[in-house]
């Protein structure tokens, strides 16, 4: 039997993984990350995190608030012509992925426990009888080794290749449902106080996500057939759409993308089995959704604080399959609410009709409609989220933390 290098093995090191290999270096572990990229370097993501509780936490808070970015204090939707607008509890931020996951991998790497091998290859699983045992790789010189470790977690994106080589089954599964386009753009027209800013419109939705002063992301999921003359010219059809939604004509005027848009066909929806003999799946290997609630990086951040807690206890001395048993069921007891939510919510999206669309302009626009039904609003969302009622939780939790004594 060979000897482990390495306590753990982390395939894949953007938020999922360095977030990983930052708590287990705490607990005193021999880590190496492993990633085929190369670092600072961007990844098709997310930028909105839902809350800052994470990076604190990590310890990373700080660096990543060095970097300028702007606080977004508000939440903005519009609804065609009208828009709804709220304070957030908290916050928040949204950083390019470069920035973030390199900022993630320094912390980690802060601990001499820990290692990184960048522009490296993982071609294979190393096995011992019928436990995962190791890694074969192959380095940026081409030179393939073997490396040793009892633990291997794959974080290495929806298309991991370790589910694949463990066969881990995916449940609760879902083909992708929207494809979605997004581009770093400057000289966008700002509000007076940054905010999150949701378009819903003609069945699509805009997502605009300020970041650095002068720097937004802007972001549009669209219908399935119009993928193709998307892909075709992205920035023409992407600009000419997104300039339809409420005065972004006018606010666009002089903005310029910077580089080009990242588009896809769209993001499966699933669970995947997320353990077995010697490995783990974390991040979007294990759990992957439609990325229109903005979810996802602070999901991969509590299923490496779950994994790590799991891992914690195994070194303990405490049985393996249980310990990933209960990782597994705090996962999908944690997950699966928003999933459902996010679910109901892409599948429901549609055009307005002329109908709603009048009478949401109109009760927008009149502040006595807004007295008389400000009262039943909760109970308004109560009935009519009983098929999500993760969404009425929400809400709930929200509004009651932002009360003060009457």
């Amino acid at each position: 039997m060979n000897q482990a290098d390495y306590d753990v093995i982390i395939v894949g090191a953007r938020a999922s993984g360095a977030s990983l290999a930052i708590l287990l270096g705490r607990q005193g572990k021999k880590v190496l990350l492993i990633d085929k990229a190369s670092f600072p370097s961007d990844t098709l993501s997310t930028h909105h995190l839902s809350h800052l509780d994470y990076l604190r936490q990590l310890g990373v808070l700080e660096d990543v608030e060095k970097g300028g970015l702007r606080k977004i204090t508000r939440m903005r939707t519009y609804i065609k012509d009208s828009l709804v607008e709220g304070p957030r509890t908290a916050y928040t931020l949204a950083p390019k992925r470069d920035f973030l996951d390199y900022i993630l991998i320094k912390q980690a790497l802060d601990n001499p426990t820990v290692a990184l091998r960048e522009q490296t290859r993982v071609t294979g699983l190393v096995w011992n009888s019928v436990r995962v045992f190791g890694v074969e790789v192959v380095g940026e010189s081409g030179r393939r080794e073997n490396i040793h470790a009892p633990i291997v977690v794959g974080a290495d994106g929806m298309r991991s290749k370790i589910a694949e080589w463990v066969g881990a089954e995916k449940y609760n599964e879902l083909p992708a449902l929207r494809p979605v386009f997004y581009g770093y753009y400057q000289g966008i027209e700002p509000l007076e106080e940054p905010a999150t800013e949701i378009f819903l419109q003609d069945g699509r939705i805009g997502f605009l996500f300020p970041m650095e002063h002068g720097r937004d992301c802007l972001g549009l999921e669209i219908h399935p057939d119009e993928f193709k003359a998307f892909a075709g010219k992205p920035q023409k059809m992407f600009e000419y759409h997104y300039q339809q939604f409420y005065r972004m004509d006018n606010r666009m005027k002089h903005a310029k993308l910077e580089g080009r848009l990242t588009g896809s066909a769209g993001v499966e929806n699933f669970f995947r089995t997320p353990f077995g003999k010697g490995w783990a799946l974390i991040g979007d290997a294990g759990h992957s959704k439609d990325p229109s609630t903005g979810l996802g990086i602070n999901d991969a951040f509590l299923q490496s604080f779950l994994l790590a807690d799991a891992i914690e206890q195994y070194s303990g001395g405490a049985d393996w399959d249980k310990v990933m048993s209960e990782f597994h069921q705090n996962r999908d007891q944690q997950l699966m609410p928003s999933y459902e939510l996010t679910l109901d919510y892409i599948q429901s999206l549609r055009p307005w009709s002329s109908k709603e669309t009048a009478y949401m302009n109109t009760m927008a626009a009149n502040p006595i409609v807004w007295n008389k039904i400000t009262p039943h609003l909760p109970e308004l969302l109560e009935h009519h989220s009983k098929d999500t009622p993760i969404l009425w939780q929400a809400i709930k939790q929200e509004a009651e933390s932002m009360m003060t004594d009457e």
